[in-house]
């Protein structure tokens, strides 16, 4: 997986790099994520193949298509529920990407077409995590009249 998403990767960053050079408008939008693809197409993507986990949730896709919120709403409770355990959390956005990839999909054994997919490393993280603070809820609270 971390080969098949280094090599979407290379192929996006070469598109991506052309239709910046083509319209140079792109320039300022594009640029930030042509830098991050270049960082993975150099160093791979960070958590696959690193943390010891790396977890790939899927959605069947439906009319509207909201797969891609459900799937968000599942992440950001397995963010919570890492981070509760002292557990590292890393959101692998490149996972989306290769939602169309027919061999990424083949080793998920899913349908690239019928599923939208995301996904996430977990491990130790390398420095301590910050100690958890706690708020009052009833300062954030406002009773509407």
């Amino acid at each position: 997986m971390a080969a098949l998403m280094k090599n979407e990767a290379e192929l996006k960053f070469e598109q991506l790099k052309s239709e910046i050079q083509k319209n140079p408008l792109m320039i300022q939008k594009g640029s930030p994520f042509l830098k991050k693809l270049e960082q993975v197409k150099n160093q791979g993507v960070l958590g696959v193949g690193t943390a010891p986990y790396y977890i790939i949730v899927a959605e069947k896709r439906g009319t509207p298509p909201v797969e891609q919120q459900s799937l968000a709403h599942c992440l950001q409770n397995m963010w919570l529920k890492t981070t509760e355990l002292g557990l590292g959390f890393h959101l692998v956005s490149m996972t989306t990407e290769m939602a169309k990839n027919k061999e990424f999909s083949e080793l998920l054994n899913i349908s690239s077409q019928e599923y939208g997919i995301n996904g996430c490393a977990i491990g130790y993280p390398k420095d301590d995590l910050p100690p958890k603070k706690t708020c009052n809820a009833d300062e954030f609270i406002k009773e509407l009249e």
